[in-house]
């Protein structure tokens, strides 16, 4: 507590002193340990200003596409993962999928605040990406190889379908391929967060392995 109001006194952020009945009405989930930050909500950037993200640090573009994620849980973790991945940014739909909330932030454990969110169309997202010569790679059930199969190094975004049906079939079709995690045990299917965060670490580790 005293390293939290250390820093928010060098930061300029005002603290007010409250009661607990206050603060567990301010928390959406009454698991505050005793403080509660009040942001500005959310605000999505554009998919150009992701790609932009990554000219600027010299990059090659890294997204990822989500397509109707909806529990709030596996999107917090998707952007944990994510920042951990060095992604430049993650883009969802305007509807059916869950959005950045402080459900979202809370699941993240902070890292929502270092991962650039873009929300809109997604046809016309993978569309723009593939005229920018950013392969699309989906990730479901019925890919054509398995992931470590496949060439994920250089300009990327990844596409991953929902907890319910996976990849949309209008979605899958609009990928340069389809690839998949193999499933040798008696359970036909990963969580969604932990299936991302497989295949974005098998991206960290071709791209390191190009390099040496």
């Amino acid at each position: 507590m005293e390293r939290i109001l250390s820093l928010a006194r060098k930061r300029g952020v005002p603290v007010e002193f409250t009661d607990l009945i206050t603060l567990d009405r301010l928390s959406t989930t009454r698991r505050h340990q005793g403080i509660v930050a009040l942001v500005q909500p959310q605000s999505y950037a554009s998919l150009d200003k992701i790609l932009a993200k990554a000219e600027g640090k010299g990059e090659d573009p890294f997204i990822v596409i989500l397509d109707r994620v909806l529990d709030p849980q596996n999107l917090g973790s998707i952007l944990r993962t994510a920042d951990g991945a060095s992604v430049h940014g993650i883009l969802i739909p305007k509807k059916g999928s869950a959005c950045v909330t402080s459900a979202v932030h809370r699941a993240s454990m902070g890292a929502s605040a270092h991962v650039t969110v873009g929300r809109g169309n997604l046809f016309a997202a993978i569309k723009l990406l593939r005229k920018k010569r950013v392969r699309v790679v989906g990730l479901d059930a019925s890919g054509e190889k398995d992931y470590f199969d496949a060439d994920l190094t250089g300009p990327l975004a990844l596409v991953v379908g929902g907890e319910d049906k996976g990849l949309s079939p209008v979605i899958k079709g609009k990928c340069d391929e389809v690839v998949r995690i193999p499933m040798i045990g008696a359970m036909p299917s990963l969580n969604v967060a932990i299936a991302c965060a497989i295949i974005l670490y098998e991206k960290v580790r071709q791209d390191r392995k190009r390099l040496e």
